[in-house]
């Protein structure tokens, strides 16, 4: 097994002090955070990750937050500044002008709003930043709970893949600072929230809509897979909407450097979502990512996955008998590529760049 997930079960070599201390330094002085390399290469994929045999299990989607209090206390923090382009917004200034050193911060400089959302290792806020008067996304992780969950390297490796891209359809990661008990990572804020919310909201969506949303997402993942990056999380609730329906991925907990002709063994991601391959235990690559976005572009067109039962056991059955079963209003364009995205065997998946010129988007295309 590779080593994606560090379960915290078993006796610690060190205390939670310790590794808290530990972790706060590294945050303060790890190169590779405040400065990543351009192109969407990380120095991550400079290392080579020592094997572990332990295997995370799949979320489900009711996951609960660990953010067991509001962030508004009055503490001093410090702010690592990775590589940003050149922006006009106050908050870009403040990270740019601040590098290569530490801009000290306390959380009295952002105003708190509403609740934007709540995962199983974090909180996000839509917060105010008082200095600029930017607008942003303001994701909150206690310590401890890094700790206890065991997931430092997943949580750098978060920051630093997501610090390395830059596209118009992947949320961007303006900084990060930390506190005594919170790492927080401020990031791009989208005003119509998760895609869920909306799906759920309407049932379905409209071919247009629906293609639209599909052109997106596989121009975001063919620009992180020809970086050596896989997401292995996609799904509704980790797409954010933006003004004139343009959609973001988010959420990079899940997301790791692959070199080309590597196959990674962890199993994690969203059991609506996993792949036969993923559920079979079997070596993956970048195609996990191609088999959620069929399972993304059906749910967006019939409101529920298409593999959906209502045990685990039952959903994998369906998901390794490759049970598809198209409601009547799915137009055969529609029904063609999703079957051309979830093909069993992972060679034969359609590429993600056929996908940007399928029938079915080029049909829609015009309306949107």
């Amino acid at each position: 097994m590779d080593s994606d997930t560090l379960p915290a079960k078993g006796p610690r070599r060190n205390s939670l002090k310790q590794r808290n201390m530990l972790l706060s330094m590294r945050l303060n002085h790890d190169a590779s955070l405040v400065n990543p390399t351009p192109k969407g290469r990380t120095r991550a994929q400079d290392r080579v990750s020592k094997n572990n045999n332990q295997v995370k299990s799949p979320v489900s989607r009711n996951n609960g937050t660990v953010v067991r209090k509001e962030v508004q206390e009055n503490t001093e923090a410090r702010v690592g500044t990775p590589n940003v382009q050149k922006n006009r917004s106050g908050i870009h200034r403040v990270l740019r002008n601040a590098r290569p050193k530490l801009q000290s911060l306390k959380l009295a400089d952002f105003e708190f709003g509403k609740t934007l959302g709540k995962g199983k290792f974090g909180k996000v806020y839509c917060v105010k930043h008082l200095p600029s008067g930017f607008i942003c996304a303001l994701k909150a992780m206690e310590k401890k709970e890094i700790m206890q969950y065991n997931i430092e390297k997943q949580f750098r490796r978060e920051v630093e893949i997501q610090a390395s891209l830059r596209h118009p359809n992947l949320t961007q990661l303006y900084g990060y600072f930390h506190d005594e008990k919170r790492v927080y990572l401020v990031m791009e804020y989208l005003v119509n929230g998760e895609l869920y919310k909306q799906l759920k909201g309407r049932s379905h969506f409209s071919d247009v809509v629906a293609s639209y949303y599909v052109y997106q997402m596989a121009d975001a993942l063919d620009y992180m897979h020809e970086r050596n990056i896989l997401h292995r999380d996609l799904k509704p609730e980790n797409i954010i909407i933006g003004f004139s329906n343009t959609i973001k991925l988010t959420d990079f907990g899940w997301s790791v450097i692959n070199n080309k002709g590597s196959k990674r063994k962890t199993l994690c991601g969203t059991v609506d979502y996993l792949s036969p391959e993923l559920i079979k235990s079997r070596e993956y690559d970048e195609q996990v990512d191609v088999w959620a976005l069929g399972v993304l572009t059906f749910e967006l067109l019939v409101g529920s996955p298409p593999f959906e039962e209502e045990s685990k056991e039952l959903t994998y059955k369906r998901i390794l008998k490759r049970d598809l079963v198209f409601p009547d209003h799915v137009t055969p364009e529609a029904r063609h590529l999703i079957s051309r995205l979830l093909e069993y065997d992972p060679a034969n998946r359609i590429p993600l760049k056929d996908v940007k010129t399928h029938p079915w988007v080029l049909k829609n295309k015009q309306y949107w």
